[in-house]
Protein backbone atom coordinates (compact mmCIF):
# COMPACT_ATOMS: atom_id res chain seq x y z
CA UNK A 1 0.00 0.00 0.00
CA UNK A 2 1.33 3.47 -0.85
CA UNK A 3 1.83 5.47 2.36
CA UNK A 4 -0.05 8.73 2.66
CA UNK A 5 1.70 12.05 3.06
CA UNK A 6 3.35 12.67 6.39
CA UNK A 7 2.76 15.74 8.53
CA UNK A 8 5.18 18.59 9.04
CA UNK A 9 6.55 18.63 12.60
CA UNK A 10 7.01 22.01 14.29
CA UNK A 11 9.19 21.76 17.40
CA UNK A 12 9.25 24.11 20.30
CA UNK A 13 12.93 24.59 21.11
CA UNK A 14 13.50 26.11 24.56
CA UNK A 15 12.81 23.42 27.14
CA UNK A 16 11.67 20.86 24.56
CA UNK A 17 14.87 20.33 22.55
CA UNK A 18 17.36 22.08 24.85
CA UNK A 19 17.83 22.27 28.61
CA UNK A 20 17.33 25.99 29.00
CA UNK A 21 17.38 26.37 32.78
CA UNK A 22 20.14 23.81 33.42
CA UNK A 23 22.36 25.28 30.72
CA UNK A 24 21.92 28.82 32.00
CA UNK A 25 22.65 27.71 35.56
CA UNK A 26 25.93 26.21 34.35
CA UNK A 27 26.81 29.50 32.64
CA UNK A 28 26.05 31.48 35.81
CA UNK A 29 28.11 29.08 37.93
CA UNK A 30 30.93 29.63 35.46
CA UNK A 31 30.66 33.34 36.28
CA UNK A 32 31.59 32.57 39.90
CA UNK A 33 28.28 32.00 41.69
CA UNK A 34 27.55 28.89 43.73
CA UNK A 35 24.85 26.43 42.68
CA UNK A 36 22.11 27.85 44.91
CA UNK A 37 22.75 31.44 43.85
CA UNK A 38 22.89 30.37 40.20
CA UNK A 39 19.48 28.68 40.46
CA UNK A 40 18.00 31.80 42.02
CA UNK A 41 19.53 34.11 39.40
CA UNK A 42 18.30 31.95 36.52
CA UNK A 43 14.79 31.65 37.96
CA UNK A 44 14.62 35.44 38.29
CA UNK A 45 16.18 35.94 34.85
CA UNK A 46 13.74 33.66 33.04
CA UNK A 47 10.79 34.98 35.01
CA UNK A 48 11.56 38.58 34.15
CA UNK A 49 12.10 37.77 30.48
CA UNK A 50 8.74 35.97 30.45
CA UNK A 51 7.10 39.02 32.03
CA UNK A 52 8.51 41.23 29.28
CA UNK A 53 7.38 38.82 26.59
CA UNK A 54 3.86 38.95 28.03
CA UNK A 55 4.01 42.75 27.90
CA UNK A 56 4.87 42.53 24.19
CA UNK A 57 2.01 40.09 23.55
CA UNK A 58 -0.38 42.40 25.40
CA UNK A 59 0.80 45.41 23.38
CA UNK A 60 2.22 47.21 26.40
CA UNK A 61 5.72 47.43 24.95
CA UNK A 62 7.34 47.24 21.53
CA UNK A 63 8.86 44.00 20.32
CA UNK A 64 12.60 43.52 20.72
CA UNK A 65 14.45 40.23 20.04
CA UNK A 66 15.01 37.82 22.89
CA UNK A 67 18.72 38.59 23.12
CA UNK A 68 17.88 42.21 23.90
CA UNK A 69 15.50 41.09 26.64
CA UNK A 70 18.22 38.89 28.14
CA UNK A 71 20.67 41.78 28.12
CA UNK A 72 18.12 44.13 29.71
CA UNK A 73 17.24 41.71 32.50
CA UNK A 74 20.86 40.77 33.20
CA UNK A 75 21.88 44.43 33.41
CA UNK A 76 19.15 44.89 35.99
CA UNK A 77 20.35 41.90 37.99
CA UNK A 78 23.89 43.29 37.95
CA UNK A 79 22.61 46.69 39.12
CA UNK A 80 20.89 44.91 42.02
CA UNK A 81 24.14 43.18 42.97
CA UNK A 82 22.96 39.69 42.02
CA UNK A 83 25.61 39.38 39.28
CA UNK A 84 29.06 40.89 38.70
CA UNK A 85 28.70 43.54 35.99
CA UNK A 86 31.60 42.20 33.85
CA UNK A 87 29.78 38.90 33.20
CA UNK A 88 26.64 40.46 31.72
CA UNK A 89 27.94 40.60 28.15
CA UNK A 90 28.82 36.89 28.05
CA UNK A 91 25.65 35.76 29.81
CA UNK A 92 23.59 37.80 27.35
CA UNK A 93 24.66 35.32 24.64
CA UNK A 94 24.28 32.21 26.83
CA UNK A 95 21.11 31.15 25.02
CA UNK A 96 23.28 30.46 21.97
CA UNK A 97 25.10 27.76 23.97
CA UNK A 98 22.15 25.86 25.44
CA UNK A 99 22.74 22.11 25.72
CA UNK A 100 20.37 19.72 23.95
CA UNK A 101 18.60 17.02 25.94
CA UNK A 102 20.32 13.62 25.58
CA UNK A 103 17.90 12.37 22.90
CA UNK A 104 17.47 15.64 20.99
CA UNK A 105 20.29 15.52 18.43
CA UNK A 106 19.73 11.92 17.36
CA UNK A 107 15.97 12.26 17.72
CA UNK A 108 15.66 15.33 15.51
CA UNK A 109 18.02 13.80 12.93
CA UNK A 110 15.95 10.60 12.78
CA UNK A 111 12.68 12.50 12.53
CA UNK A 112 14.13 14.74 9.81
CA UNK A 113 14.75 11.66 7.66
CA UNK A 114 11.04 10.84 7.67
CA UNK A 115 9.34 14.21 8.13
CA UNK A 116 9.84 17.88 7.45
CA UNK A 117 11.03 19.31 10.77
CA UNK A 118 10.75 22.98 11.69
CA UNK A 119 11.81 24.79 14.86
CA UNK A 120 9.50 27.43 16.36
CA UNK A 121 10.80 29.48 19.24
CA UNK A 122 10.69 32.71 21.19
CA UNK A 123 14.48 32.68 20.79
CA UNK A 124 15.80 35.17 18.25
CA UNK A 125 17.22 34.23 14.85
CA UNK A 126 20.84 34.48 15.97
CA UNK A 127 20.21 32.05 18.83
CA UNK A 128 18.42 29.53 16.62
CA UNK A 129 21.22 29.63 14.05
CA UNK A 130 23.78 28.98 16.79
CA UNK A 131 21.79 26.07 18.21
CA UNK A 132 21.56 24.45 14.80
CA UNK A 133 25.27 24.87 14.14
CA UNK A 134 26.74 24.24 17.59
CA UNK A 135 24.22 21.97 19.32
CA UNK A 136 23.65 19.96 16.15
CA UNK A 137 19.87 20.34 15.98
CA UNK A 138 19.37 19.57 12.30
CA UNK A 139 15.89 20.88 11.63
CA UNK A 140 15.10 21.84 8.05
CA UNK A 141 14.12 25.39 8.96
CA UNK A 142 13.75 27.46 12.11
CA UNK A 143 11.15 30.15 12.73
CA UNK A 144 11.66 32.78 15.41
CA UNK A 145 9.13 34.93 17.20
CA UNK A 146 11.27 37.67 15.70
CA UNK A 147 9.71 36.76 12.33
CA UNK A 148 6.23 37.49 13.71
CA UNK A 149 7.16 40.56 15.76
CA UNK A 150 5.65 39.15 18.92
CA UNK A 151 6.07 36.20 21.28
CA UNK A 152 4.33 32.92 21.96
CA UNK A 153 1.56 32.38 22.89
CA UNK A 154 0.41 35.15 20.52
CA UNK A 155 -1.51 33.57 17.63
CA UNK A 156 0.65 35.37 15.06
CA UNK A 157 3.65 33.18 15.96
CA UNK A 158 1.75 29.94 15.32
CA UNK A 159 0.16 31.38 12.18
CA UNK A 160 3.65 31.97 10.81
CA UNK A 161 4.48 28.30 11.42
CA UNK A 162 1.26 27.11 9.78
CA UNK A 163 2.03 29.27 6.74
CA UNK A 164 5.58 27.93 6.54
CA UNK A 165 4.62 24.27 6.99
CA UNK A 166 3.87 23.43 3.38
CA UNK A 167 4.51 19.70 2.89
CA UNK A 168 6.14 18.27 -0.20
CA UNK A 169 3.69 17.02 -2.85
CA UNK A 170 2.35 13.59 -2.00
CA UNK A 171 0.75 10.92 -4.19
CA UNK A 172 -2.62 11.12 -2.49
CA UNK A 173 -4.47 13.17 0.05
CA UNK A 174 -3.13 15.91 2.26
CA UNK A 175 -0.70 15.87 5.14
CA UNK A 176 -3.12 17.98 7.12
CA UNK A 177 -2.21 20.70 9.61
CA UNK A 178 1.33 20.73 11.00
CA UNK A 179 1.99 19.08 14.33
CA UNK A 180 3.36 21.23 17.15
CA UNK A 181 5.68 19.19 19.40
CA UNK A 182 6.33 20.67 22.83
CA UNK A 183 6.97 19.92 26.48
CA UNK A 184 4.76 22.83 27.50
CA UNK A 185 1.01 22.30 27.64
CA UNK A 186 0.35 26.06 27.44
CA UNK A 187 2.27 26.10 24.13
CA UNK A 188 0.27 23.18 22.75
CA UNK A 189 -3.04 24.78 23.73
CA UNK A 190 -2.10 27.95 21.86
CA UNK A 191 -0.97 25.92 18.84
CA UNK A 192 -4.23 23.98 18.82
CA UNK A 193 -6.20 27.24 18.93
CA UNK A 194 -4.26 28.32 15.82
CA UNK A 195 -5.27 25.16 13.95
CA UNK A 196 -2.22 22.97 14.59
CA UNK A 197 -2.26 19.38 15.72
CA UNK A 198 -0.37 18.70 18.93
CA UNK A 199 2.12 16.21 20.38
CA UNK A 200 3.26 16.33 24.00
CA UNK A 201 6.72 15.11 25.00
CA UNK A 202 7.62 15.46 28.70
CA UNK A 203 10.80 17.19 29.80
CA UNK A 204 12.16 18.25 33.20
CA UNK A 205 10.76 21.66 34.14
CA UNK A 206 8.18 21.46 31.34
CA UNK A 207 4.50 22.26 31.72
CA UNK A 208 2.53 19.05 32.18
CA UNK A 209 -0.93 18.61 30.62
CA UNK A 210 -4.05 19.14 32.69
CA UNK A 211 -6.70 16.46 33.06
CA UNK A 212 -8.87 18.28 30.54
CA UNK A 213 -6.17 18.55 27.86
CA UNK A 214 -6.65 16.30 24.83
CA UNK A 215 -3.57 16.57 22.65
CA UNK A 216 -3.37 14.54 19.46
CA UNK A 217 -0.37 12.45 20.53
CA UNK A 218 1.51 11.75 23.75
CA UNK A 219 5.05 10.35 23.57
CA UNK A 220 7.66 9.45 26.18
CA UNK A 221 10.61 10.87 24.20
CA UNK A 222 11.64 11.65 20.62
CA UNK A 223 12.27 8.03 19.67
CA UNK A 224 8.82 7.11 20.95
CA UNK A 225 7.37 10.09 19.07
CA UNK A 226 8.92 8.88 15.80
CA UNK A 227 7.67 5.35 16.35
CA UNK A 228 4.13 6.51 17.06
CA UNK A 229 4.09 8.82 14.06
CA UNK A 230 5.35 6.11 11.72
CA UNK A 231 2.77 3.72 13.17
CA UNK A 232 0.03 6.18 12.24
CA UNK A 233 -1.07 6.91 15.80
CA UNK A 234 -1.48 10.63 15.16
CA UNK A 235 -5.10 11.63 14.98
CA UNK A 236 -6.23 12.39 11.44
CA UNK A 237 -7.38 15.93 10.68
CA UNK A 238 -11.09 16.47 11.12
CA UNK A 239 -12.71 16.92 7.71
Amino acid sequence: MTPGPRPVLVFDVLGTLVDQAGSLEAEVRGAGLDAGAARDVVATWLGRVADREREVVAGRRDFVPSGDLDREVLAGLAAEGALPAPVVARLATAAQRLRPWPDSVAGVAALARDFTVLGLSNADRRTLAALRADAGLAWHRALSAQDAGTYKPAPEVYAAAVAAAVPAPAPTGTAGPPVLVAAHAWDLRAGAAAGMRTAYVPRPQGDAPRDDDAFDLYAADLADLRGRLLAGELRSPVA
